[in-house]
């Protein structure tokens, strides 16, 4: 299968933001207070947020494959992410979670807001594993399955490996975010 069908079927299928855990915590490794340690969490959403890579790397274990948050927080800030509402990050089960609503070039286009929900695990005071999720509304998905049919130069193109390995996140997100204006001017066009 072609990367390009590959990214559009996790797109489509609303995935986008919906990453596989980048390490697993060792049980054995877990000491009693690591899950209640909110302030590694804090700490982190503080480096995503202000595009600090450099402190946010330092907050994962060695082992963590960080490449996914990465590309993710060079995308949100060509996408312009603005912080709406920080709520503090509790703990559910054995994960600290940090929901965060934000505004950006995507939702302004379009008029919504979404919410990036962060879930992590700790190891001796370090992020071991996190995963992240976004509650983009349908015409998230709509935009991309629009770009497919009259950009898929854009998906082959800035967009190759999307939170796979691909180099180019912030050139990405400023085409999807080019994409979804002519796509909702499209839209108006439409209903007029």
């Amino acid at each position: 299968m072609s990367s390009v069908k590959f990214v559009a079927q996790i797109l489509i299928s609303g995935l986008i933001l919906n990453m596989t855990p980048l390490s697993v915590a060792v049980e054995d490794n877990v000491r009693p207070n690591d899950y209640g340690n909110h302030n590694i969490a804090e700490d982190f959403i503080s480096a995503f947020y202000s595009w600090d890579a450099t402190k946010l790397k330092n907050l994962m274990t060695e082992d963590a494959n960080t490449v996914a948050i990465l590309y993710y927080q060079r995308w949100a800030e060509a996408a312009n992410y603005k912080v709406k509402t920080r709520r503090p990050c509790v703990l559910e089960a054995n994960e600290i979670v940090c929901a965060i609503t934000v505004i950006d070039d995507f939702g302004s286009t379009m008029d919504y807001e979404a919410t990036d929900t962060f879930r992590m695990i700790l190891t001796e005071n370090k992020i071991s594993a996190v995963t992240f999720s976004g509650d983009d509304p349908p015409i998230f998905q709509e935009l991309f399955r629009w770009i497919m049919q009259k950009h898929p130069d854009i998906l082959a193109g800035h967009c190759l490996n999307m939170f796979a390995g691909g180099d180019t996140p912030g050139d990405c997100a400023r085409a999807v975010a080019r994409a979804a204006r002519e796509f909702m001017e499209e839209r108006r066009k439409a209903d007029s």
